[in-house]
């Protein structure tokens, strides 16, 4: 082995003579457990936060005194409620479905003098019952991969049951943040030289400004979420992809392919967006792992990809089938 770009390793005289196939397949529970760190960290993600204040004074424009807005796992800060209150919603009806948190949320509110506008209703979002329809909806339901936490289930029943009828306009405007994606690529791992990566290992996350990945290529998108058409994707989903690794990428890359990483980008509205590559944010780069050791690649492989979907299931499952051909 040598060094390659940055300090990253290459399989030096390795050279691949027929096409690799490797699979892997991500299952992740637990994702939604209580953290006070994780709330904490959303909190204090200013970027992401501002983009929130700045996308519900927009659509409260005109409405103050009158909306009616519901907002979807509001965690013990009641974040995003208390947003729309400031903002001018008549009431909010703040749902969390965990009781520890539902009575911090409820502390929350109190501490801002906002309980004669905001309801803390704690159960299932699934389950529970609101007592007006809303205007629009707010959440923070998007996982570094977007679907991975079961937002499309939640949408699809918020819509028919908590929502008032639509009475069109731009985009999405019963919903804040309107769409959110997936976006994917093959990439290289710094230190996976060092490990012996096991099928049953749950995918790594790393911070979004991490170093230690190096991209093979550019990214595509595999899940792409409309909050106002949430079946428009269906129980299950397909998709091929088709990278080409250019010299250039595979020099800084140190030669070799690791997996795929995985990150998200929400778009709050007609105006605004939320970006995670490369830049400080509570989402993470979420890397697959697909084999136990880097695989050496050439220069100009092509590495092929299929995935498919189960947002039926829970946990979402993901399966991945990699093919990598040599140049």
């Amino acid at each position: 082995m040598a060094l390659g770009g940055e300090g990253g390793l290459r399989l030096v005289g390795a050279e691949q003579r027929k096409p690799i196939t490797l699979r892997k397949e991500i299952a992740e529970t637990g994702l939604e457990e209580y953290r006070l760190d994780e709330y904490e960290s959303m909190r204090d993600d200013v970027p992401r936060t501002s983009k929130y204040e700045a996308a519900i004074k927009r659509r409260m424009a005109g409405m103050e005194g009158k909306a009616v807005v519901v907002d979807i796992g509001t965690g013990p800060f009641a974040l995003l409620a208390v947003i729309a209150a400031r903002a001018g919603a008549r009431r909010v009806f703040a749902i969390e479905k965990t009781p520890a948190v539902a009575a911090l949320a409820r502390e929350a509110v109190a501490a801002e003098g906002l309980q004669d506008k905001i309801t803390v209703i704690e159960g299932n979002s699934l389950k529970v019952q609101v007592p007006e329809r809303a205007d629009f909806i707010v959440s923070e339901l998007i996982g570094s991969i977007a679907k991975q936490e079961g937002v499309q289930r939640i949408i699809e029943d918020a819509n028919e049951r908590f929502l008032k009828k639509a009475t069109g306009g731009a985009g999405c405007p019963q919903h804040i943040p309107a769409s959110c994606q997936t976006f994917i690529a093959p990439v290289s791992f710094r230190y996976h030289p060092f490990l012996r990566a096991k099928p049953e290992w749950t995918p790594l996350r790393l911070d979004s400004m991490s170093k230690d990945l190096g991209f093979l290529a550019q990214e595509q998108v595999l899940e792409d979420f409309d909050y106002c058409s949430p079946s428009r994707s269906g129980r299950e989903e397909k998709r091929r992809f088709s990278f080409k690794v250019t010299r250039e990428a595979w020099e800084a890359a140190g030669g070799v392919f690791s997996g795929v990483a995985m990150w998200c980008r929400v778009k709050m509205d007609e105006v605004d967006s939320i970006e995670v590559k490369g830049v400080r944010s509570h989402w993470a780069y979420v890397v697959a792992l697909m084999s136990e050791q880097a695989v050496p690649i050439q220069a100009g492989s092509e590495i092929r990809l299929e995935s498919r979907i189960d947002f039926g299931s829970d946990p979402v499952r993901y399966l991945f089938e990699a093919e990598v051909l040599p140049a």
